[in-house]
């Protein structure tokens, strides 16, 4: 087994602006703005955001998400386990939900759009495509969230690895809030002290005793070479 780290090649903080209602804000097509980030450090206090505020100048819904591009194309070996690494800042306590996006073209060729802020959900409005197994709770240092095995397997098969992290209260399942309350989950973009990063074991692939498929009792002749040279073709 074997460890390799992973810094994101893109990160953005969205912000899907003042919306009249629920479904208007968790389902907008669009993003308001959004703030891409490099290598200086960014401080978001509202990074993830869920809010119904009601004040004096009415009623108003807030969405806003975090995006990450990670290029795993490096690893050549079979990928096992992955755990992506965020550094929270201010705010924390509240639940977070990590899941697949198709932001930035799709494969990383391309810049965040503000039309990717809903490149995580179906366009029929089902529920998105989970990274993590569960909610878990942000807190102000390192925030480490094992990946399940949809995103292993992306990991493997495209050699890239888009997700989104949202609210995973209301945003996530879609769970219209009925209250007013505002709950966010800082990021430190760019973190001098944890860059966002994926810490991905990986193994080279076994192949046992099996050529190409044949069980090994089968294979007393292989396009005719006898079962006694096989030990010395290519070193196996």
């Amino acid at each position: 087994m074997s460890t390799t780290t992973i810094n994101a090649s893109k990160q953005t903080w969205a912000r899907g602006g003042n919306q009249a209602s629920w479904s208007a804000a968790r389902d907008a097509t669009s993003s308001s703005t959004h703030t891409n980030f490099t290598t200086t450090q960014g401080i978001i206090p509202s990074a993830i955001r869920e809010a119904y505020i009601s004040d004096r100048k009415g009623d108003f819904y807030q969405i806003q998400r975090a995006f990450f591009f990670f290029d795993t194309s490096t690893i050549t070996d079979n990928i096992t386990a992955i755990d992506l690494k965020i550094y929270g800042a201010t705010n924390s306590g509240n639940n977070v939900r990590v899941a697949k996006s198709t932001a930035y073209g799709g494969d990383g060729g391309t810049a965040f759009a503000n039309s990717d802020f809903d490149s995580w959900t179906s366009t029929n409005g089902l529920l998105p495509t989970p990274y993590t197994s569960a909610n878990q709770a942000w807190v102000t240092t390192t925030n480490t969230l094992s990946l399940n095995s949809s995103a292993i397997s992306d990991a493997n098969n495209d050699g890239y690895l888009i997700l989104v992290v949202v609210g995973g209260g209301f945003d996530y399942p879609d769970n219209e809030m009925l209250l007013p309350q505002t709950l966010n989950s800082g990021i430190a973009f760019a973190s001098t002290t944890v860059f966002p990063q994926l810490f991905i074991t990986h193994s080279a692939p076994s192949y046992g005793n099996d050529i190409i498929g044949i069980p090994n009792s089968k294979y007393d002749k292989v396009i005719s070479i006898d079962k006694s040279v096989i030990d010395e073709i290519i070193g196996v």
